[in-house]
C-alpha cells in the first residue's frame, strides 16, 4: 500500500482523512480539491485509493469518475465515496461504475477505518507479496 489520493472540497473532511490514513495506515496521501485537480494528480501518480467527494466545484464525484473510466490503467484503483448525499439514484451510477465503498459526512472515525482496511485488504488479496 503506497498512495491515497483524497478528492475532498472541504478541508476539515480532507484533514480527518489524512489523519486516519497517516496515523492509522502510514499512508501519506496526495490532495485534490475538486475532480479536476484529482485528475491531472492522476498523470503522473496512479494511487492504490481515491477517496472521492461527490459534491465540488469544477468538476464533481461522478464527472471525475466518468473521465476517470475512460482510461483502463485506473480500473484497479479502489474508489471510496465520500458524500453528504444519499440520494440513491447518484450512489447506484457510482456502484455501477465501479466504486469500492461510500463514506457518508459526517465522517464516523472508526466506521472509516473499517472501510479503508477493507479496501486494503482487497488490494492485498490482489496483489500478495
Amino acid at each position: 500500500m503506497n498512495e491515497a489520493l483524497i478528492i475532498e472540497d472541504d478541508d476539515t473532511v480532507r484533514a480527518i482523512i489524512k489523519r486516519i490514513l497517516v496515523n492509522k495506515f502510514n499512508i501519506t496521501p496526495l490532495e485534490a480539491v475538486n475532480g479536476k485537480e484529482g485528475l491531472n494528480i492522476l498523470k503522473n501518480n496512479i494511487p492504490d485509493i481515491i477517496f472521492l467527494d461527490n459534491m465540488m466545484p469544477v468538476m464533481d464525484g461522478l464527472n471525475f469518475l466518468r473521465n476517470l473510466r475512460k482510461e483502463e490503467k485506473y480500473n484497479d484503483i479502489q474508489i471510496l465515496v465520500v458524500t453528504a448525499n444519499d440520494d440513491s439514484d447518484v450512489v447506484r451510477e457510482m456502484i455501477q461504475m465501479g466504486i469500492s465503498d461510500y463514506i457518508l459526512k459526517p465522517i464516523d472515525t472508526e466506521l472509516t477505518i473499517k472501510r479503508i482496511k477493507t479496501a486494503i485488504d482487497r488490494i492485498n488479496s490482489r496483489n500478495p507479496d
